[in-house]
């Protein structure tokens, strides 16, 4: 009889180890893949998936300094199939004088080959670093001879998505 309860317990350690390993061999890892690279997309088709999104402001500062006038801001960019530009719509623009240097409320742009760098209809050149959950954009406004105060200088919008 004990040889019996021997050949049981040691049947159900062996069982247990088994399942055990099975358990933490199967265990993800910090190295998987993303969605992004399963699909073998570029960094261009990553971030054009990424910004196909409405974006609403978080923040926006200029020259360092909190601008709340910006409040109820948002803005869409529209991706070309080509990846090479696109153009965007923007709302909730402050009705200050010298806002629409910073953001009109449509325009067109053009994009380097990994949709990180986009330079608008207006000139300016717009850095932009994207995620599942957020968006932040920085640019420069230049003084020109019809400079407006408060306006010009570096701008960073950070926004989230809808």
């Amino acid at each position: 009889m004990k040889t019996l309860n021997i050949k049981i317990i040691k049947g159900l350690f062996f069982t247990c180890a088994c399942a055990t390993l099975l358990i933490f061999a199967n265990c993800g890892n910090d190295d998987d893949p993303s969605q992004a690279e399963e699909l073998g997309l570029t960094a261009a088709e990553t971030n054009a998936l990424l910004l196909d999104k409405n974006w609403s402001l978080s923040s926006a500062t200029n020259a360092g300094t909190p601008r709340d006038e910006w409040t109820g801001f948002t803005l869409k960019l529209n991706i070309d199939t080509d990846l090479e530009g696109g153009s965007y719509t923007a709302s909730g623009i402050p009705s200050d004088e010298g806002a629409n240097l910073a953001w009109s409320t449509s325009g067109t742009f053009t994009a380097n080959s990994d949709l990180t760098t986009l330079t608008r209809n207006d000139g300016i050149v717009m850095t932009l670093v994207v995620s599942e959950t957020a968006l932040n954009v920085s640019f420069t406004v230049p003084e020109s001879s019809g400079r407006v105060d408060g306006f010009t200088g570096a701008w960073v919008f950070k926004m989230v998505p809808d």
